[in-house]
C-alpha cells in the first residue's frame, strides 16, 4: 500500500492539530494522544477520506472527549461554557505561538472553537459541519472572535 501523500499530510498536520486542541483546553499529553489515534485511523482509511485535515480534527477532538469522558471528569463539548484547560506551563512548548494560543483561550467558548479551527485552515463550511452550527452562525461568531482579538492587540495583550 502506498501512503499517497499521508507521511507528507502526517508531517504539516500532526503538530497543528495538537495545538489546536490545546487551544480548545486539551492539555499536551491528551492533545498528543488524541492527535495520534486519529493519524492512525486516517493511514487505515486515507483513501476513502475526502477532507482529511477537517477529518482528522474533527477525530482528534472526538477522540479527546471519550478519553475526558472515560477519565469520569466533566465532558467538553463544543457548545460549553466551562472546561479544564491546559495549565499555562504546558503552553510553553508553543513559544513562538503562545501568546495567540492565551488570547485564543481568553474568548467564550464557542468563538474560541470557530476561531482556533479557521486559523488552523479550516473553511467555515467545514468548521459548521464540525459543530453543528449553521454556516452563517460559524461567519457571525468568526466575526466577534476577530473583534474580541483586534481588541486584545490594541490593547497589548
Amino acid at each position: 500500500m502506498t501512503d499517497g501523500g499521508y507521511a507528507s499530510f502526517f508531517r504539516e498536520r500532526f503538530s497543528r492539530t495538537v495545538v489546536l486542541l490545546v487551544a480548545l483546553g486539551a492539555s499536551r499529553a491528551d492533545a498528543e494522544d488524541a492527535t495520534q489515534e486519529a493519524m492512525v485511523k486516517a493511514w487505515q482509511k486515507w483513501e476513502s477520506i475526502e477532507k482529511p485535515r477537517a477529518w482528522v480534527c474533527k477525530v482528534a477532538y472526538r477522540t479527546y472527549l471519550k478519553r475526558v469522558r472515560a477519565r469520569d471528569r466533566q465532558a467538553i463539548s463544543w457548545d460549553e461554557s466551562t472546561y479544564e484547560p491546559a495549565v499555562e506551563s504546558e503552553l510553553s512548548i508553543f513559544s513562538d505561538g503562545q501568546q495567540v494560543l492565551q488570547m485564543l483561550r481568553a474568548l467564550p467558548p464557542g468563538q474560541r472553537t470557530i476561531a482556533a479551527c479557521f486559523y488552523d485552515g479550516l473553511t467555515c463550511e467545514e468548521i459548521a459541519e464540525l459543530v453543528q452550527k449553521p454556516a452563517a452562525t460559524v461567519r457571525s461568531q468568526l466575526r466577534h472572535a476577530r473583534k474580541a482579538l483586534r481588541e486584545m492587540m490594541d490593547q497589548g495583550g
